[in-house]
């Protein structure tokens, strides 16, 4: 069924629930952090979950519960079961001894959920409901942390080894405290992220992506890898980067400055050309990701490197379909597009622009092919 839940997500809950109970080995942490490197979208039911419990440990510290919620996890499939109804919450007379609030909140209620993840949602709502305070203090040894940039937003950080990260819109980065910068420094990132990693020859730096993993020792890189996007790309600019597929872990592939990487899921049109390398897939069931190393070229009109565009404060495309133009809009301007008109998804454009609002980027569009567009407060059609 499309909502049982994935291998890595049902260990996920063992291990957290282990964690939490402080019976986890070194090894079953070790499992926990990569499978929440790999699943960027686990972490924050983890963050969440972890507070709770930790906040629970203030309110009512007794082993028992730490027990009981493992043994909750573990045995999730008896407790929680799928039904088509709407119907909410049963509840059933509790014990005489006042239990703690973990507890009555898994034994007294029978949870009807979809996924496990509208499980954390709802155990973290109750928990908000029934507590007066939140304690946001969490050990940094034990903090995944995670840095957020919504559509329309871009923003700049720090790591604790030095390394400078620009994070795009519409990006998020994650990065473990109890591990980053001892033997290696490790982050995940959904979205675009221009770095200026600090050199460390001792602890490379490694990017997780969905669908390759970079590894640096020191050296200034664009990483682009959105999961509503098509193509992956990393684009180097000085220095030297190591790329793996994550389909293909004994294929190493070397850039040097000004040299791109694009990674496409979907087959493309089998053609040469020039300055390009293209590593066809194999001929199996499973779609395996084709593969583009190309050299880094200036725009000759506008005399910009489109794939660090953005780090300037510029919204540039070049040779872009509508459809791909319309996502970049929305990273750019917060505004969710919609493209009505299906013949107008594949035309292509290519423009850069600085300051123009999205109703002046839309107007410049159309004057090479005539569309009409209406603008709301939050979204955008065009048609």
């Amino acid at each position: 069924m499309d909502n049982q839940p994935s291998p890595s997500q049902g260990q996920f809950w063992v291990l957290l629930s282990k964690k939490l109970a402080n019976e986890a080995s070194p090894e079953e942490l070790q499992q926990l952090h990569i499978i929440l490197i790999n699943n960027p979208d686990l972490h924050h039911h983890a963050d969440m979950l972890t507070e709770m419990w930790q906040q629970e440990g203030k309110l009512n510290t007794t082993e028992s519960e730490a027990a009981y919620i493992r043994h909750i996890m573990k045995y999730k499939d008896e407790f929680f079961v799928e039904e088509t109804t709407d119907e909410d919450i049963v509840v059933n007379p509790g014990p005489e001894e006042k239990p703690g609030f973990l507890q009555s909140l898994f034994s007294k209620r029978r949870l009807t959920i979809f996924s496990f993840a509208v499980l954390s949602i709802l155990v973290a709502g109750s928990f908000y409901l029934f507590t007066k305070k939140k304690d946001t203090s969490i050990a940094a040894s034990e903090a995944i942390s995670s840095v957020v940039t919504k559509n329309g937003n871009r923003t700049k950080i720090v790591l604790p080894d030095g390394s400078q990260v620009w994070l795009n819109a519409g990006s998020n980065l994650d990065y473990n405290n109890s591990t980053f910068n001892k033997e290696l420094r490790e982050v995940s990132l959904n979205g675009e992220a221009y770095f200026d990693v600090t050199k460390n020859p001792e602890k490379p730096f490694i990017i997780h992506t969905k669908k390759m993993d970079i590894k640096v020792l020191g050296t200034v890189f664009n990483v682009r890898s959105y999961s509503d996007e098509k193509v992956a790309e990393a684009a180097l600019i000085k220095g030297s980067i190591e790329v793996t597929l994550k389909d293909r872990k004994d294929q190493k592939i070397i850039l040097k400055p000004n040299e791109k990487i694009s990674i496409a899921n979907e087959e493309p049109e089998a053609e040469t050309k020039q300055n390009k390398i293209i590593i066809p897939a194999k001929t199996n069931p499973v779609r395996i990701p084709q593969i583009v190393v190309k050299e880094l070229k200036p725009n000759p009109t506008y005399n910009i490197i489109g794939e660090i565009a953005w780090t300037q404060n510029k919204l540039f495309f070049e040779d872009a379909s509508l459809e791909d133009i319309g996502l970049r809009m929305e990273k750019w301007f917060g505004k969710k597009v919609t493209i009505a008109n299906e013949s107008l998804k594949n035309v292509h454009y290519t423009g850069n622009f600085e300051n123009e609002t999205i109703e002046e980027v839309l107007a410049y569009l159309k004057l090479s092919k005539s569309f009409n567009f209406r603008i709301g407060n939050d979204n955008v059609v065009i048609y």
